[in-house]
């Protein structure tokens, strides 16, 4: 119970022995399934609460907690059974009575140490299945959530919430909240005891009784905010580390490091502060309590001294009574282990009920119709878009229709919206007005995981997570063989590549694939995007940054890739866009031209301007 929390906390800085980690390694493998339904704790919760993650466990819960009430019995019971064993016993000189209290006293305590194995066992499997259940649903949320999201949301505040917002909350209801139950009733069960004892002298402790309450809703008004302050502040120094670790090479580069130092210490220091300020409150709190027990056992003394002459309170009584003081006050001593947790927690819970509560950008049908397999027909019907946040349109008036396995490019400025019709055919972001159609059904009817299921979508810089090269290749079908990995790299020339490298497809590749080249990196997205058989392929300047040995390599690979399927390729080199069946211009948000490389050229009109500046520069350049 309680006093298995406060061991914990008083040896938290101890280091294990030896023997002790035997023993650990000694215990049995975690192996036992949480007993959750992965489908609910997957399914969005726009109405989370805590109540409603609890309610699964519910009647465990309250087991735990009727045996903390137990325990707290168990503690109140023992001053009574002092008071008995010196009235009957020591000052009767009988020694039966001392025997008979000792052995209730032995059996009690047995009891308890039965009682708070069970308890501990039943509220930590069951806190963990809950935190199980929690840490999937806010994965899941961050999953489903639409791109505006990142690119708004510092990803060091995100992980905050899976992290340490989740382990404030996850210390609390696994230790904390037993001890602070378990005080709670322990502070009650004393009340009633001093009063049956002596309800003149319980009324005289009372006096104190407003004090404390007065000194405890002034300590927590306080520490609260500093508690949320501190909360926001931990955010943000974890934000600010996140961006500097990714970011590193640059800042290197750059000579950021000591700017950086300046400013990550600076955040550090704030947080500081925070802490230092809620360490202060609990400095004047507690003292403050101990102060008023010494006090109230002090002003016992005195009351008491004339009722046990007078012989209207025994000897035994006020040694309880003096033993009962000391476990009012000891509850109180014991919240104050508990009430930096129960802070961290509460502010924990609130950052996360925001993080659930955010809706969705993309949201799913209410009733989604299946993708399967599309012919890969995009329609684009006066389609007007708009990022969050910003005064101008990205899209304005987009009339446009992709026939099926036709390869479209889009060309034009920065910033004149090719990549912004890539994201809405992805889906990463729904249209503003007007409709985008696939195989004539509304992009947003359809069943938003078959559809990117169906998708194959390589970036300017693919993302490769780590692992080996069989197992980025065959990220989007895990299920894949070895065959049909090889396979899909074979076809899109990527296996000399492979075969060059140590260990070939279990050569390692280290986070974001940094132990690669880009054209390297480029390969295997592409042989990862034909392992899917994708229906509709969406290529986002795949070659922008690639050397022209790595970018013919790339663009024999899209060619293979590309055949008999529906293509979008935004185009930043013009040769890329030359190859396409059609070419779409891109201004301002709206479609200048449209037709072949050779059309447009003849048009001469802004492609051929284009173009033009293009030939001009690589000429230059040769």
């Amino acid at each position: 119970g309680a006093g298995a929390a406060a061991a914990g906390s008083m040896l938290a800085g101890i280091p294990p022995t030896p023997a002790l980690l035997a023993k650990v390694d000694a215990l049995p493998p975690a192996d036992e399934l949480p007993g959750v339904s992965r489908d609910g704790a997957r399914a969005g919760d726009p109405h989370f609460t805590l109540t409603r993650l609890l309610r699964p466990i519910a009647l465990a819960m309250i087991f735990g907690l009727v045996l903390d009430g137990l325990d707290a019995v168990a503690s109140v019971a023992m001053p009574a059974l002092v008071r008995r064993g010196v009235d009957h016993g020591v000052l009767a000189r009988q020694f039966h009575p001392i025997i008979v209290v000792s052995l209730i006293g032995f059996a009690i305590v047995s009891a308890d140490w039965v009682i708070n194995a069970v308890q501990t066992n039943v509220v930590g499997r069951n806190g963990e299945r809950m935190l199980y259940t929690l840490r999937v649903k806010i994965f899941s949320h961050l999953q489903r959530l639409g791109l505006d999201f990142y690119e708004h949301e510092l990803s060091g505040r995100i992980m905050t919430r899976m992290t340490t917002d989740v382990d404030a909350l996850s210390t609390f209801l696994q230790t904390g909240l037993i001890t602070m139950v378990n005080s709670v009733l322990t502070f009650i069960g004393v009340l009633v005891a001093l009063l049956f004892i002596d309800f003149r002298l319980g009324l005289t402790l009372f006096t104190i009784i407003p004090v404390l309450v007065a000194a405890t809703l002034v300590f927590r008004a306080k520490s609260s905010k500093a508690y949320g302050e501190a909360r926001e502040k931990v955010s943000a120094v974890n934000a600010d580390l996140q961006e500097n670790v990714a970011g590193l090479r640059t800042a290197q580069a750059y000579r950021r490091e000591e700017r950086n130092y300046e400013h990550f210490g600076a955040l550090s220091y704030s947080y500081r502060n925070s802490r230092l300020r809620a360490q202060r409150y609990i400095a004047l709190y507690f003292p403050f309590v101990q102060l008023l027990s010494t006090v109230a056992g002090a002003l016992i003394l005195f009351v008491a001294a004339g009722e046990v002459q007078n012989k209207t309170l025994t000897a035994g009584g006020l040694i309880a009574y003096l033993l009962y003081i000391d476990l009012l006050f000891s509850p109180i001593q014991q919240l104050s282990q508990v009430f930096d947790g129960y802070q961290q927690a509460a502010v924990g819970l609130r950052r996360i009920k925001e993080l659930l509560y955010r809706p969705t950008s993309t949201p799913q049908a209410a009733s989604p119709r299946p993708a399967g397999h599309p012919q890969g027909q995009i329609e684009f019907r006066d389609v007007q878009f708009r990022y969050s946040g910003q005064p101008e349109d990205a899209l304005t008036g987009v009339n446009l229709v992709v026939r099926p396995r036709e390869t479209v490019a889009l060309v034009g400025q920065t910033g004149a919206g090719k990549s912004t019709m890539v994201k809405l055919v992805a889906r990463y972001y729904d249209v503003t007005s007007g409709g985008l159609l696939i195989d004539g059904t509304d992009i947003r009817e359809l069943d938003l995981a078959g559809y990117r299921h169906v998708l194959g979508v390589v970036p300017q810089e693919p993302y490769l997570f780590p692992g080996t090269i069989r197992d980025a290749i065959a990220y989007g079908r895990p299920g894949a063989t070895d065959a049909e990995v090889e396979a899909a790299a074979r076809e899109v020339g990527a296996i000399d590549m492979i075969a060059r490298m140590p260990g070939g497809f279990r050569h390692q590749v280290a986070e974001r694939g940094r132990n690669l080249s880009a054209g390297q990196r480029q390969l295997i997205a592409l042989a990862r995007a034909y392992l899917v058989d994708p229906a509709i392929l969406l290529l986002d300047e795949a070659t922008a940054a690639l050397d022209l040995s790595a970018e013919a390599a790339v663009n024999r690979a899209t060619e293979r890739l590309t055949a008999k399927r529906t293509t979008l390729v935004v185009a930043h080199r013009l040769t890329t866009a030359a190859r396409a069946d059609r070419i779409i211009v891109m201004e301002h948000g709206r479609i200048a031209e449209s037709g072949t490389h050779e059309e447009l050229l003849e048009a001469g009109g802004v492609y051929a301007g284009l173009w033009s500046s293009f030939v001009g520069d690589a000429q230059f350049a040769a």
